[in-house]
């Protein structure tokens, strides 16, 4: 047996009220589609009749309150020029790259130093990084700040 999904007892509620007729071939054929209709939602007549014997439920929803907007303030945002270098992407390459290439701690394999210091001489030329060198940057810049601790 299986519960009644709301959209199937809708559907069983709208021929019920037609079985009440006197003519006995529009009985049988209301009877019909009301197993089909059951039949089409994975019940049947037994699962109709607990679902009847189950009475009304209680049906709880949950309406939220409306919310005041946020109310807009007076923002300051600082120095323009503090904001513009931080979000100039070559900055933060070249700034990446100066602190791995004077790193003296010997962190850096020999390939892992090359290709920082081909990054250097590329950000001095003002050509910006391919995607991929800024994720092999980023994945070696990640493994030395974790390994200064």
């Amino acid at each position: 047996m299986t519960a009644l999904s709301p959209d199937l007892s809708a559907r069983v509620a709208k021929l019920l009220p037609r079985l009440g007729t006197d003519q006995q071939g529009e009985v049988a054929a209301v009877a019909a589609a009301l197993t089909r209709v059951l039949h089409s939602g994975g019940c049947d007549l037994h699962d109709l009749a607990k679902h009847v014997a189950e009475g009304p439920r209680e049906v709880v929803r949950f309406i939220r309150e409306p919310q005041e907007p946020p109310r807009a303030g007076p923002r300051d945002y600082g120095d323009w020029r503090k904001t513009w270098a931080g979000c100039d992407p070559r900055r933060q390459h070249k700034a990446r790259v100066d602190l791995l290439t004077s790193d003296q701690t010997g962190f850096l394999t020999d390939w892992e130093f090359t290709f920082a210091r081909s990054l250097s001489r590329q950000l001095a030329e003002g050509r910006p990084l391919s995607p991929k060198q800024t994720t092999i940057l980023g994945e070696i810049y990640a493994r030395w700040t974790e390994a200064r601790g």
